[in-house]
Order: structure tokens, then C-alpha cells, then sequence
């Protein structure tokens, strides 16, 4: 329970704590802070009621200024000589500087606040923000907030895979009843070779077959299956609907352009294919290996 304290008293008590805070003693220090912290707390709470909009656009609370006030009170303590004047005062103006140097760091900028003064705040854009509670519509303060409108990567990828997904089952099904309708030697290549990716030599192998007759197989497969209607009708919806997909202007600011795009998708398949091919051939090379010995 604090003890109520005269001016002269709260003086001389401030100066003795401040010397030995100074002197590292941080028991004092607390001391000090104790005395203070309702000074502190109504100093800030003036410079918030000021100051308000600047504060909320660095996402700075009245609460996070009052924490801001310990370190004001610690470097008074640290500077404090009796003969810059009262303790209090000398606070008042480390308070000042400790709240600049929140708002500031390390580069400033001025901006008018609205009524009328010049205000020095940080330069970093990061300390420029405005609040996801901000109505979109200002006549309507219950409506829809900016939080609303603000895109969410990991739900859209999660979205997006998802959509994938039923996608890829859906035209493997298809992929799967047109290669049923094929000749078994035309099956066998395109599953073999084009869907499980394996090397023409194996699925020749595994056929009984040379694999020249594998390849002819396939090209002869893949042509029929591109005549397909069920097929035909699945390339005609991806290139209408699908193709419109992540053209907008959220998507090319946070992913780039469709064309960027696409190029990054080809490189990622080239590169896919080609750890596929160099697992094959060391594949083949290991089994050589182990039939040679």
C-alpha cells in the first residue's frame, strides 16, 4: 500500500533512488519506478490523448506506452544529476524522448496530424500500418472490417490444393476408362511409360516385347486418346474455366504474372522429370550391377 509523500520529500527520495540506480543497484531502480509510475501513467496518457491516430498507426497501445515509461524512468535514473532541476522534470523529457525514439527508430519523417501539428514518426513503412478493425465503409462502423478484404495465402493454397486434387482424381478416371477402350499392348505403354513413368525398356520387359514395339504402342495410344470426346471435352473446360485462374490482381501482386507463372510450373515439371530419369537410370544401373555379379 503506497504512503502518501510531500513534493519535497518525493525530491529528495528521487535524487537518493536515482544516485544508486545509477550505481547499478536495481532494487533501487524498482523503488524509483514505484515512486513514479503514476507520473509516468499520466504523462502518457496526455501525450495519447494528443497523439492517438499516430499511435494506433505504429500499432502502439496506451498500455505499451506505459511500458515504454519503465525505460524512461530507467535512463533518467542513469543521467539524472540534481543540478538539471527537479527529478520529475527531468523525466517528463526522458518520457518525451523514449516515446520519439518508439515512434522513430533509427530514421524519421514529419507528417501533419489532424490538428495541424508536424509530427516526427518513423520512416519505415512497417510502422505506417492501419488497423484490420478499420470499416470499409465509414458511414457504416458495424459493417465489414479491412481484415475481410485482406488475402490469406495459406488458406488459398490450401483451397487451391483441394481443388487440384478432385481435379487430378476426376481426369484420371477418365484417363483410366479411355485406356481400358485401347488394344493391351497400347494400355500397357501409355499406363506404363506416360502414368507410372517408367522406362520403356522395363515395360517392354514386363510385356515380352522389344521396346520399339513399347513406343510405337504409345504414340499409337496417345494419338487415339487424344480423339477422345470424354478427353477432348476436359481439355476444352481447363482451357476455358481453369485458364482464368489466379489472373487477378491480388494474384499477380502476391505470385506474379500467369506467364511468370507458367514458366515456373514448366521448370518445376522439367525438374521433376529429370530426378525422375536419374532415379530410373541408377535404378537400372544398381539392378545391372546386381545381375552382373
Amino acid at each position: 500500500m503506497r504512503t502518501e509523500i510531500t513534493s519535497t520529500e518525493r525530491q529528495a527520495a528521487n535524487a537518493a533512488l536515482a544516485a544508486l540506480a545509477a550505481a547499478g543497484n536495481g532494487f533501487a531502480l524498482g523503488q524509483l519506478w514505484e515512486i513514479n509510475q503514476d507520473f509516468v501513467g499520466q504523462q502518457v496518457w496526455k501525450w495519447y490523448a494528443r497523439n492517438q491516430g499516430t499511435a494506433q498507426a505504429h500499432g502502439l497501445t496506451l498500455e505499451d506506452l506505459k511500458q515504454e515509461g519503465f525505460f524512461a524512468v530507467q535512463y533518467a535514473a542513469e543521467h539524472y544529476s540534481p543540478e538539471k532541476g527537479s527529478f520529475t522534470t527531468y523525466l517528463s523529457l526522458s518520457l518525451q524522448g523514449q516515446i520519439g525514439k518508439v515512434l522513430r527508430g533509427a530514421h524519421i519523417r514529419l507528417v501533419t496530424a489532424e490538428d495541424g501539428r508536424e509530427v516526427q514518426v518513423s520512416a519505415d513503412v512497417l510502422n505506417g500500418c492501419a488497423s484490420l478493425d478499420t470499416p470499409l465503409n465509414d458511414d457504416d462502423a458495424g459493417g465489414d472490417t479491412l481484415a475481410l478484404v485482406q488475402p490469406d495465402p495459406a488458406a488459398a493454397a490450401a483451397f487451391e490444393a483441394a481443388e487440384d486434387d478432385i481435379c487430378n482424381k476426376e481426369l484420371r478416371a477418365i484417363l483410366e476408362n479411355a485406356i481400358d477402350e485401347l488394344p493391351a499392348q497400347e494400355a500397357a505403354a501409355v499406363r506404363g511409360v506416360c502414368l507410372n513413368e517408367k522406362a520403356p525398356a522395363d515395360v517392354a520387359a514386363a510385356e515380352g516385347v522389344t521396346v520399339k514395339q513399347i513406343s510405337q504402342a504409345k504414340t499409337k495410344a496417345l494419338r487415339k486418346l487424344g480423339k477422345n470426346p470424354q478427353i477432348r471435352r476436359w481439355h476444352d473446360a481447363v482451357i476455358s474455366v481453369q485458364a482464368w485462374r489466379g489472373t487477378g490482381w491480388g494474384a499477380w501482386n502476391h505470385s506474379g504474372s500467369v506467364e511468370e507463372r507458367a514458366v515456373e510450373y514448366l521448370e518445376r515439371k522439367e525438374e521433376q522429370r529429370a530426378e525422375a530419369k536419374r532415379a530410373a537410370q541408377m535404378a537400372r544401373s544398381l539392378r545391372e550391377e546386381a545381375r552382373s555379379e
